[in-house]
């Protein structure tokens, strides 16, 4: 699927699904949209977003989805 482009695929998105977590956790709206993995478990990116589409993004991560 890849990381989610627009407000509307965010709000069904969970991050960090897993056996010990199935719900996973919903996304934050202060923070970019994008997953990061880090010791093999994945979270949502910590810094702000403000660009990329929809704003959903920080600046690095934007670059990768395309502005």
């Amino acid at each position: 699927m890849g990381p989610p482009k627009t407000l509307k695929e965010l709000l069904t998105y969970r991050y960090g699904r897993w056996a010990g977590r199935p719900n996973g956790v919903a996304y934050r709206p202060d923070d970019c949209a994008h997953d990061v993995w880090e010791f093999c478990t994945e979270h949502q990116c910590s810094r702000k977003n403000g660009h990329g589409p929809e704003g959903l993004y920080c600046k690095q991560h934007a670059k990768m989805v395309g502005e």
